[in-house]
């Protein structure tokens, strides 16, 4: 009679401990769903917003010179620029950081992003040559490296939370690698004078394949981050 009270006893134990757990998974979901929500605008928006503010910089820099024989305006456009860009980054390795206390891949992520802004922001002040194409070289492989980790890290951390997602993720990784070997293969055969003009159109709907695959990251990145906020 003991031993059956004994059994229930651990059956209890066992479930609290399994309801514990999934509480805990459930507020670590939700935390992690939050700053997901941050890094999905910061793409989202940031591209297009310093972007804009660049053309807007550029057309009143130059009315600006016309009238004025000055490039203030361009000069402090551009300062804007350069400030909420460096901001954006900023948060944006934080966050990964953050994430990357749960799935080591978003800090590998967090480094490779670092990585990409140091040696993108030294090669724009270099003149042309040997150093300036192998720190153009370095800042293209660690972007892939940063976006292959950062899928990686989306994979991880649905674990459990939402199966159909991770599985678009894995997809997309496997479309963008296909993408990138098209690419260079295309680029080699650039050279040979009898395919030279298909090697351009196949580059060129490689050009349109890869704009579809940034929006495709984006909207998995917004399901990533509302599964986990659900959760």
């Amino acid at each position: 009679m003991f031993d059956n009270y004994s059994n229930y006893d651990s059956i209890t134990n066992d479930r609290e401990r399994e309801e514990k757990l999934m509480q805990d998974k459930r507020e670590r979901c939700h935390k992690e769903g939050k700053l997901y929500f941050v890094l999905f605008w910061l793409t989202v928006l940031g591209t297009p917003v310093i972007l804009l503010l660049s053309i807007i910089g550029g057309v009143a820099g130059a009315a600006f010179d016309v009238l004025f024989d000055s490039k203030a305006v361009l000069y402090g456009f551009l300062g804007i620029i350069g400030v909420i860009s460096l901001a954006a980054g900023i948060v944006t390795a934080v966050i990964l950081f953050i994430l990357g206390k749960e799935e080591s891949c978003f800090k590998a992520a967090g480094i490779a992003y670092i990585i990409v802004a140091l040696s993108s922001t030294v090669t724009e002040f270099l003149p042309d040559g040997l150093i300036k194409a192998v720190l153009e070289l370095v800042t293209l492989i660690a972007e892939m490296f940063y976006l292959f980790e950062f899928i990686n890290g989306s994979i991880y951390i649905l674990a459990g939370v939402d199966n159909y997602i991770a599985s678009s993720w894995e997809t997309l990784k496997k479309v963008i690698i296909y993408l990138f070997i098209g690419i260079v293969a295309c680029v080699i055969l650039v050279f040979i004078p009898i395919i030279r003009y298909l090697a351009l159109i196949a580059i060129f709907i490689a050009c349109i394949g890869a704009i579809g695959i940034l929006i495709w990251e984006w909207v998995l990145m917004f399901k990533t981050a509302r599964a986990l906020k659900n959760f």
